[in-house]
């Protein structure tokens, strides 16, 4: 039986803002950021700081959020991504800013920025434009400017690698972890050729498994290292899918997750979990997942696995991470929704303006 997702034409109409493209671009979008930063320069020394603090919102939060998660085995000082209006009380000048907002325009990001310069932070600045734009001129802040035409969530490989390159400019990543950069972008190129559209689903794992999801409420559980890809999985599939979804990471779902399988069975059965694997768990980590995952399946609607690949941290992290990207914009085809539109957060952000 012929499937939607081999349509190119019934794909290409309902993704009218070409979200599929801007997933395929991903590799492209990353060499072209990690040119343009390494052509800056400044002046701040990371040894100056005692923390790194990222203010942002939503698919702008993400980035800072993969660069906590990558930077976590390496890194001396603390990276905390601050999702509010107000920043910690703990925050002082020795803490260094990045205020991220694609649009510029993010309210509780300003609100912060703000903050952190009556506390005399220094602040980069990332974003398109808008207010932050402004505000960092007028203080003579280091901006880093991204490319303007995308959404927030598409935007993810100018935000990370722009957080990136900044972060290793500044002397607080090693030259030995930043050889981890390629082969994450290398890997995602091979993801994007093997399951963008063209690929037939006979051979193309991601339509597979979107089949599979279509009609289920995904719960997605990775290791702790995935635990900004799980997360960006369920934002993707509320904001590409326009499907709930929900998340938790081990082993912390083994101290709760796992009592849900306990749950009533009209509820379970239109529950499928997504399982976000690393080949390179540790082994007392991978023994327990094996053991938690057999448990809910027996009650749980459905289980799906995605695989990461990659030697590196980073490169599993971008390949569990394009997968699922890939992943969500599938089963918007599956439900006739384009993937692109945001018309509830357009509605709230009107709302609250009014």
């Amino acid at each position: 039986m012929n499937s939607v997702l081999d349509d190119l034409d019934y794909i290409k109409k309902i993704d009218s803002k070409e979200m599929f493209q801007e997933i395929i671009d991903f590799p492209n979008s990353a060499r072209k950021t990690l040119d343009e930063i390494d052509r800056l320069v400044f002046s701040i020394k990371g040894e100056e700081y005692n923390s790194l603090l990222i203010a942002g919102m939503g698919g702008s939060a993400v980035g800072g959020l993969l660069l906590r998660d990558w930077l976590l085995d390496t890194l001396d000082i603390p990276i905390v991504v601050n999702r509010s209006y107000h920043l910690p009380a703990w925050v002082n000048k020795n803490t260094l800013i990045y205020a991220v907002s694609y649009s510029g325009n993010t309210e509780e990001t300003l609100s912060q920025y703000e903050e952190a310069v009556r506390i005399g932070c220094n602040i980069v600045c990332f974003c398109s434009g808008g207010i932050l734009e402004e505000k960092a001129e007028e203080n003579s802040h280091l901006l880093i400017k991204f490319p303007k035409g995308h959404q927030p969530r598409a935007a993810i490989p100018f935000q990370f690698y722009n957080l990136a390159g900044v972060t290793r400019k500044i002397g607080l990543i090693s030259e030995t972890k930043w050889g981890e950069i390629e082969e994450s972008i290398k890997l995602v190129d091979e993801h994007c050729n093997t399951m963008r559209p063209e690929r037939s689903l006979k051979e193309n794992s991601i339509k597979k498994i979107a089949l599979e999801l279509k009609g289920y409420i995904p719960f997605i559980y990775g290791p702790y290292l995935f635990q900004s890809v799980a997360y960006r999985y369920s934002t993707q599939f509320n904001e590409n899918s326009k499907s709930p979804a929900a998340t938790n990471f081990y082993p912390e779902a083994f101290h709760n997750s796992v009592m849900a399988r306990e749950g009533d069975e009209l509820l379970l059965d239109r529950i499928c979990m997504v399982i976000v694997n690393d080949s390179k768990s540790d082994e007392r980590l991978k023994k327990k997942i094996d053991i938690s995952v057999d448990l809910m399946k027996k009650t749980f609607g459905k289980a799906v696995s995605i695989e990461s690949k990659g030697d590196s941290n980073l490169a599993r992290i971008m390949s569990a991470l394009i997968q699922g990207d890939f992943l969500s914009a599938y089963l918007a085809i599956l439900y006739g929704v384009d993937p692109s539109t945001t018309d509830s957060i357009n509605i709230l952000k009107a709302s609250v303006e009014d």
